[in-house]
This record gives C-alpha cells, sequence and structure tokens, in this order.
C-alpha cells in the first residue's frame, strides 16, 4: 500500500480508504455481515489505514461494528466520522450542524466507535440554516480539547467550503467525484489545490457504474441507493454510462481508480465494499502508481 498526507494535515492515510457506508446494511440488499467483516480485516491486513464512517449509517451500525473492529488498533489507523445527520425513531434524516447536534452527535460517536478521540471530524452536509460561526467555532473548541485531530467537511460547494475556511483550519473535503460525475473539476480542485485541502472523493465507480459489471438490463431495487442516483433512474444517462465505462481500458474500475489518483489534490479514494473480491480488485488499480 502506498499513502499520501491528508491536505495540511499530518495524517499520513493510504490511497484507498476503506469506507464504511455499506457496513451499515442501508441501501443494500445483498449484505453477507460475515462476508462484510472478513473484507474489513482484508482491508486493514493489505495496508489501509482510513477508515472513515458516519452516525447515519445502518443508524449506528456502521460505527458500531468499525469500533468492535478496530479496537487493540486504534493507534495504527487513522478514524474518520461525520455529524450533522440526525435520525428520528422512524429513520427520517434531518440535517442539523447547530452546537448542541454536533456535541450529541460527537460523544454518541466516541460510545459506538469505543474511542476517546476522532481523528477526522467531518460536517456531513451542511443545513443551510445555523451560521458558519455556529458550526465551526464549536469544531474548533472540539479539536482545541484533543477530542478530535482535524476538521473536514463533506457535499460542500466551493462558496460554503470557502466561508468555513474562514472560521476553521479545514484540512479536507469529502464529496462525490468519479469519472462520470466531475462537477467538482471547474472550482473545487483547484481551490483545494491552492490552499492544501485534501479532496476525499466518494463513490469512485459510481455506485457501480465504473466496474463494468451491470448490464443494460438491470433496474436498481426499490429503496436501494442506487434508485435515488439519476444514473441509474434516467435511462437515457444509464445508457450512456454504460457506453462511456465499455470504452474504458479494461479492467475499467482500475482506469477509474487512477484516473482520481492521478490528481495530486486527492489524498485517498473512498472504496465502500462487502466482497473481498471486490476489494482484492480495487487494490489493484494502485499496486504499480507511483507514490
Amino acid at each position: 500500500m502506498k499513502y499520501r498526507t491528508l491536505g495540511s494535515s499530518r495524517l499520513t492515510v493510504s490511497l484507498l480508504g476503506y469506507g464504511a457506508l455499506a457496513l451499515g446494511g442501508d441501501g443494500r440488499d445483498d449484505i453477507d455481515l460475515k462476508e462484510a467483516m472478513a473484507t474489513l480485516e482484508l482491508a486493514y491486513e493489505n495496508g489501509i489505514n482510513f477508515f472513515d464512517t458516519a452516525p447515519v449509517y445502518g443508524m449506528g451500525k456502521s460505527e458500531k461494528r468499525l469500533g468492535d473492529f478496530l479496537q487493540g488498533m486504534r493507534q495504527k489507523i487513522v478514524l474518520a466520522t461525520k455529524c450533522g445527520l440526525l435520525l428520528d425513531a422512524g429513520g427520517n434524516v434531518r440535517k442539523d450542524i447547530s452546537r448542541d447536534a454536533i456535541l450529541s452527535d460527537f460523544e454518541q460517536s466516541l460510545k459506538r466507535l469505543k474511542t476517546d478521540y476522532i481523528d477526522l471530524y467531518q460536517i456531513h452536509w451542511p443545513d443551510n440554516r445555523t451560521p458558519y460561526q455556529e458550526t465551526f467555532s464549536t469544531l474548533n473548541e472540539l479539536q482545541g480539547s484533543g477530542a478530535i485531530g482535524y476538521i473536514g467537511v463533506s457535499n460542500y460547494d466551493p462558496v460554503s467550503l470557502k466561508k468555513a475556511s474562514e472560521i476553521a483550519k479545514i484540512v479536507s473535503i469529502q464529496n462525490q467525484y468519479n469519472m462520470l460525475q466531475r462537477q467538482d473539476e471547474a472550482e473545487m480542485l483547484p481551490f483545494c489545490r491552492e490552499k492544501n485541502i485534501g479532496y476525499i472523493p466518494y463513490s469512485p465507480l459510481a455506485q457501480g457504474l465504473l466496474s463494468g459489471k451491470i448490464s443494460e438490463d438491470y433496474t436498481p431495487p426499490a429503496g436501494s441507493a442506487r434508485s435515488h442516483n439519476p444514473l441509474f433512474t434516467d435511462r437515457k444517462k444509464f445508457h450512456k454510462a454504460l457506453q462511456f465505462t465499455a470504452g474504458l481500458k479494461k479492467p475499467p474500475a482500475r482506469t477509474a481508480i487512477r484516473f482520481l489518483l492521478d490528481k495530486p489534490e486527492i489524498s485517498t479514494v473512498i472504496v465502500s465494499v462487502t466482497k473481498q473480491h471486490h476489494l482484492q480488485a480495487n487494490l489493484k488499480a494502485i499496486e504499480d502508481l507511483e507514490q
């Protein structure tokens, strides 16, 4: 495994990061928990040291399972989680990055993850209500106390990232970015390069569309994560995406991951996998990549 520094932080992260979204079981109809945990172990054994999760993944299940697994190896890994998406008893999600919501989220995450500090604490989504000062002053306080190492954001646009950066030292941003969804190339990547903010792309294979393993007659199951993605629900976009993938150098997943890692702004690419053979295929994408 090869490693890079995460933005302006002192964190050294593996080129492939483990995204624990699927570990929570949400939006997936094919999760075998025993296989998922074996895949998590395989990731660690192959040098992956960046583990990213969030309270909302599986209503806490992802953090809990990751916390159980990481006992005894906490000092060897970079642990990242998030705040700002709150769940009610009915499973409904609302965005809230107020001071009280952040502090509540944080304490619950520590308990589930069985740790007393978080290396990278990220705002999951902006809520468009809470003043920037309230949100990022709260994160500054957590950082000042030693409870978190560094501050990151997720799903922010360039304007919002700039505003946040005026209040707190933001070392990373985690956004959706892949060969099919390249909206961040115009402004976000140049800003990250200028300010030395590590860019962490999620969904590097566009929920499997860039894997080369999805057929023309595929229809996402109702309620799955893919059923909310226009790349799958808009059949014109779906077929165009498959045609694009078919034209990539084989294997397409390797090409898609290498496309991201060739960009200096990108510190680590998050892969959310629950099957060992999928992880092994992703690992091959970086075998001969220069650090």
